[in-house]
């Protein structure tokens, strides 16, 4: 499970996985380097070298939770 909040700069996010109930890591994501990456064509990134993420999924959501008007 991935909580997703909001980081301590604007356009960052704090991401922290938790495995059964037990939190596992911790990761600050930019919102500029998901938009860097969809730019360069990049459709899966890794997180915490085990999870596979897609790109242009995840900023759909971010944009969806967090900049929705």
């Amino acid at each position: 499970v991935f909580d997703i909040t909001p980081g301590p700069e604007t356009g960052s996010f704090k991401v922290k996985a938790r495995f059964l109930g037990v939190e596992m890591e911790e990761f600050l994501l930019k919102y500029q380097d998901l938009l860097q990456l969809q730019y360069e064509g990049v459709a899966v990134m890794k997180m915490f070298d085990k999870a596979k993420i897609n790109v242009n999924l995840l900023i759909f959501l971010l944009n969806k939770k967090f900049f929705k008007k």
